[in-house]
């Protein structure tokens, strides 16, 4: 199992606060399944550089010592939003593992104006291919569910949080995505052991049992293929919309 979204990283930034508890997330995420960490501290361009970035990163990852069986990855969680115009010519080094495909955060506005979508644009003229963090929290696709296939047909693959699988309030909007093949790749997004554990193995256990081993495998041949830099097959079906009284259609 891949869990492609994480902060377990220490002492980076609002993730894992120590070794000890950088230690204590692994063990639990190999304990529920999960062979291939991807790491993704946040990476925001403004405090400090992408070579900044990478020395902290890596002294962040000289720390740990794996548990057995057990893979990680390096790369990020970038904020477009607050990168400058440029910045974008530069983001190739935090990518997945070396791949064309970079984790990226979008705005939490409640709607996405034109310059973040050119912000997005930028990115994607540099040839890396934005995976969209938690697509289902945003206020702005809550909102207007729709532009998630607009990120879609823009070159993105989305992925989806664990929590929101367990959460009463973001399922409805996690099961239309995947209903409408809107969703590619899953995350933990783990934090920390007291508030933002990582809940991996209960998230699958949702999703095999709402949806069958078939979406389960295919999340998983995703991220493989994005860790082995392969095209990852789109289906481009209707857009997901917000019906009456909030529900997902």
């Amino acid at each position: 199992m891949i869990d492609l979204h994480t902060h377990i990283l220490p002492g980076i930034d609002d993730g894992a606060r120590d070794r000890e508890q950088s230690q204590t997330l692994l063990n639990m995420l190999r304990e529920q399944g999960v062979d291939t960490v991807v790491a993704t501290p946040h990476y925001y361009g403004r405090n400090k550089g992408v070579r900044q970035f990478l020395e902290v990163r890596q002294r962040a990852l000289e720390q740990l010592s794996l548990p057995q069986g057990m893979r990680l990855v390096a790369g990020c969680e970038c904020n477009v939003a607050s990168c400058a115009n440029g910045d974008f010519d530069d983001l190739r080094p935090l990518s997945i593992g070396g791949t064309r495909y970079i984790l990226t955060e979008m705005s939490f506005a409640p709607k996405w104006d034109r310059r973040m979508w050119e912000r997005l644009q930028k990115l994607i003229d540099t040839g890396l291919v934005p995976v969209i963090a938690h697509v289902e929290i945003y206020p702005a696709i809550r909102k207007n569910p729709q532009d998630a296939l607009h990120l879609m047909e823009a070159g993105c693959l989305l992925q989806i949080n664990c929590d929101s699988v367990l959460s009463h309030e973001l399922y409805p909007l996690v099961r239309a995505l995947i209903e409408h093949e809107q969703a590619h790749c899953l995350g933990s997004d783990t934090h920390n052991t007291e508030t933002r554990p990582p809940q991996y193995a209960q998230a699958i256990d949702v999703l095999r049992q709402d949806f069958g081993d078939a979406l389960v495998n295919r999340l998983q041949q995703n991220m493989e293929a994005i860790l082995r830099d392969e095209d990852v097959q789109r289906t481009y079906r209707a857009p997901v919309r917000r019906g009456h009284f909030g529900k997902y259609l």
